[in-house]
């Protein structure tokens, strides 16, 4: 049986939002003790991915002391309130400048209770095998992230600005794009409501 080559794949962890509509930083929402930024950088990690750059904008110190010790490269986006497609594109320079470069990126929210090591590592096989650029997770009847592009995408998602992000690349491309289907990717943080039931 052929062995597929190992991918060096980073993650751009996404937090930099203020979380208006929550009316607290989604970030610091604790689950298991943890919060949802230290949570999601160390899942990443779990998974694989390196480097795993987390892009901070409001609160920039509060949220890096929570990283602190933290396998994380931390980046202090001035620009944050512009929007999510916007943290993307200043993440995706940071990914891009590495030596040697990755093969693919994952993107990540971190506004998903629910995420696991073991549904990253199922995107990052598929991502593999896959002949595909763009291997997404599937739930509420869409694609969107966590996803894992391959690097030909690269330059795509280090042209999005204002508050497009991943999601609107991952439309564009629909015929190019491999789902795993996620049901618990439905369970975000948006709205207080959202917060029942999340310990």
């Amino acid at each position: 049986m052929e062995t597929l080559p190992k991918q060096r794949v980073a993650a751009v962890v996404l937090a930099a939002g203020a979380s208006t509509r929550l009316g607290q930083a989604k970030q610091l929402v604790r689950v298991g003790g943890e919060s949802l930024l230290r949570r999601t950088v160390r899942i990443a990690a779990e998974a694989g991915c390196f480097p795993v750059v987390a892009v901070l904008g409001y609160e920039a110190e509060r949220m890096q002391a929570e990283l602190e010790g933290m396998p994380a490269e931390i980046l202090m986006f001035p620009e944050w309130a512009e929007g999510m497609g916007s943290s993307l594109r200043y993440g995706m320079e940071a990914v891009r400048r590495r030596d040697p470069p990755s093969d693919a990126v994952m993107v990540l929210v971190c506004d998903q209770p629910r995420l696991s090591a073991e549904h990253l590592r199922a995107l990052l096989t598929q991502h593999r095998i896959s002949a595909v650029p763009i291997t997404a997770s599937v739930y509420a009847g869409k694609a969107g992230v966590p996803a894992v592009f391959a690097r030909e995408v690269f330059p795509e998602l280090a042209g999005l600005q204002g508050d497009r992000g991943a999601r609107d690349l991952i439309r564009r491309h629909a015929d190019r794009v491999e789902g795993i289907a996620w049901s618990d990717g439905s369970a975000d943080l948006d709205v207080p409501e959202d917060l029942r039931g999340v310990e």
